[in-house]
């Protein structure tokens, strides 16, 4: 077996806040820590990765992160897929998620109603910033045109904040995302409202769950590897302890 420099970690989905960061560098320290005490001997290296695609189809990527519009596409011949996370937050049931679609205040009440409008997807490779929010105007598109332009903000929380400034119309975010930015300290939301359906209140921001496919968060490693290291990994993240979701924020 070619031996690498160091196998390379990173979690750097829902890093909303530092104290965020920080609580996903505590759970990789972890996951290190285990597999060193079931006998895994090779050097490792936490990191926060510039360029994700480029990350996960690294041959030296050990464990990651990635959403699962690139998994079942760009991704799904490079990485094996070896849990799922499952958040206490509204929108989630066990490992699956939804996304919200959001709009200012005094903005569209019916996804109808954001026709010609300015929408902001965090990023074309996205499920729930994208994808999900391509799958609710269909019905509704004309010639394959709904919205009168889409911009790329970069960032579920950019977009959040394109819809405060008036720069975008509306948006979807994944309700993972939107539940950690509403809490004390997460991104200022008390000017953004949802569009259309039930309501349901996320500290100051009126959300609804327009979209209801459900998504998860895959955690995955690189496909080629030795079997002998497989088997060192699934039973590291099942000895993990669960810890509250307040505990580190």
């Amino acid at each position: 077996m070619t031996s690498l420099r160091s196998w390379r970690l990173a979690l750097p989905m829902y890093n909303v806040t530092p104290a965020l960061g920080r609580v996903w560098q505590a759970v990789l320290h972890a996951i290190a820590d285990t597999l060193r005490r079931q006998g895994w001997q090779e050097p490792m290296e936490l990191v926060e990765p510039a360029e994700l695609m480029d990350f996960w189809r690294a041959p030296d990527l050990l464990l990651s992160q990635t959403c699962g519009y690139p998994l079942v596409t760009e991704l799904r011949k490079d990485v094996r897929v070896l849990a799922v996370a499952e958040f206490d937050l509204p929108g989630c049931e066990g490992p699956m998620y939804r996304s919200a679609i959001l709009v200012p205040e005094l903005g569209a009440r019916a996804v109808e109603e954001l026709r010609g409008k300015v929408a902001a997807m965090n990023q074309p490779r996205s499920h729930s910033g994208m994808n999900a929010l391509r799958h609710a105007i269909a019905p509704h598109a004309l010639g394959g045109r709904f919205f009168s332009d889409v911009v790329a903000s970069g960032g579920h929380l950019a977009s959040m904040r394109m819809l405060q400034d008036g720069r975008a119309d509306v948006a979807a975010i994944d309700c993972v995302t939107l539940g950690l930015a509403c809490r004390p300290g997460g991104l200022p939301a008390d000017r953004t409202a949802a569009a259309g359906g039930d309501r349901m209140g996320l500290s100051d921001t009126r959300v609804t769950l327009l979209l209801q496919e459900p998504q998860a968060t895959p955690v995955a490693n690189r496909q080629p590897r030795p079997v002998a290291m497989h088997k060192q990994r699934r039973p590291c993240l099942s000895t993990l302890r669960p810890c509250g979701g307040d505990q580190f924020i």
